[in-house]
């Protein structure tokens, strides 16, 4: 189970928009069953780490507002399910690679890797 997979699954989702609607009418424990079973190994505590940490990057330090209510990203999410709005607001906003980077175990790899090759 791992922050990686959720990354993962956020991005399986962005790209296969059947997918996307499969998912976007599950409730939380549904969609943690059928991901599992399609290969995303993640719980909904890994998903609650990786959404906080981009939704308070994207509202601190991209949109430059105090994380609260009145932020204009949480106004995107009206009338919207919440992967889809995850998908439509959230994950477009950043780069592969940046996704990548909000996965503590992805960093704490990279970072034994880099303490290994040293």
């Amino acid at each position: 189970m791992s922050e990686t997979a959720f990354v993962d699954f956020l991005r399986a989702v962005r790209d296969d928009e059947r997918l996307l609607d499969r998912y976007d009418r599950r409730n939380l424990a549904q969609l943690l069953f059928h991901a599992r079973n399609d290969g995303f190994d993640f719980t909904a505590e890994d998903a609650e780490e990786v959404i906080g940490k981009l939704e308070y990057d994207l509202v601190t330090e991209r949109d430059g507002e105090p994380f609260d209510g009145a932020s204009r990203l949480w106004r995107s999410m009206w009338g919207m399910r919440y992967l889809g709005y995850l998908v439509a607001s959230v994950v477009p906003r950043y780069t592969d690679a940046e996704l990548d980077g909000f996965a503590a175990d992805a960093a704490d790899a990279a970072d034994r890797a880099r303490v290994s090759v040293a």
